[in-house]
C-alpha cells in the first residue's frame, strides 16, 4: 500500500477525487491530468493505472458499481486525514528507504558498512537512501571517535533516528498494519 501511495500521482489523483462533490468520471479525471498547465502533468496510460490499482487496493469504489465514476472510500478517507497529512514523508519513501529507516530503528547506531551486512543492499542503495532520509529530517548522522586509534582516518559516521524520524516510523507502522 505504501509503495502505490509514493508512486507517481497517486496522492494526487486521491486529493482530486476527494475534492469533488459527486462521483467523478474516469474520463474527467484524465483530462484533469493530461491537459497543459496541470500542476502533476500525468499519461493516460498513467492515469488508468492508478485508478486500477487505488480500486484493488480499495481507496477508491465505482459508484454505482459497474460504471466509471469514482468515489474515495471511508479507509482512504482515514488515511488521507490522519496518516498522509500529518507525516506526508511517508508517501516520499520508497520501499528500499523503508527497509533503511528499519534497520536504523532495529539497530540504533549504525554505519554504511552494518546497514550493508543486515539490509543485504548495495552500498549506492544506501548512500542514496541515507541522503533521502537526512534530507526528510528523519535521520541524524554521528561522529564517533574510537577510543583506540589504530592510524589515521576519519572518525566512523553513524545514524540515529530524529524524533521526526521515530513519528514516522510509528505512523508507517500503522499504514502498513492497515492493509
Amino acid at each position: 500500500m505504501l509503495d502505490l501511495l509514493a508512486s507517481t500521482g497517486t496522492k494526487e489523483i486521491l486529493e482530486f477525487i476527494r475534492n469533488q462533490s459527486q462521483p467523478i468520471r474516469s474520463t474527467d479525471i484524465d483530462k484533469h491530468f493530461t491537459e497543459k498547465g496541470a500542476t502533476i502533468p500525468l499519461k493516460t496510460a498513467t492515469i488508468y493505472r492508478r485508478l486500477k490499482e487505488l480500486e484493488l487496493a480499495g481507496f477508491i469504489i465505482r459508484q454505482p458499481p459497474g460504471s466509471n465514476t469514482f468515489i474515495l472510500t471511508p479507509q482512504a478517507e482515514d488515511i488521507l486525514d490522519r496518516q498522509i497529512l500529518q507525516h506526508p514523508e511517508i508517501t516520499e519513501l520508497k520501499r528500499s528507504h523503508r527497509a533503511l529507516l528499519h534497520q536504523i530503528k532495529q539497530n540504533r547506531d549504525v554505519n554504511v558498512v552494518e546497514l550493508q551486512e543486515k539490509a543485504k543492499m548495495s552500498p549506492t542503495t544506501i548512500n542514496v537512501g541515507l541522503q533521502k532520509l537526512s534530507s526528510l529530517g528523519l535521520i541524524k548522522p554521528e561522529y564517533q571517535l574510537e577510543k583506540k586509534i589504530k592510524g589515521p582516518g576519519r572518525p566512523k559516521k553513524r545514524h540515529k533516528l530524529t524524533k521526526k524520524g521515530e513519528k514516522v516510523y510509528k505512523a508507517q507502522k500503522k499504514l502498513e498494519q492497515a492493509k
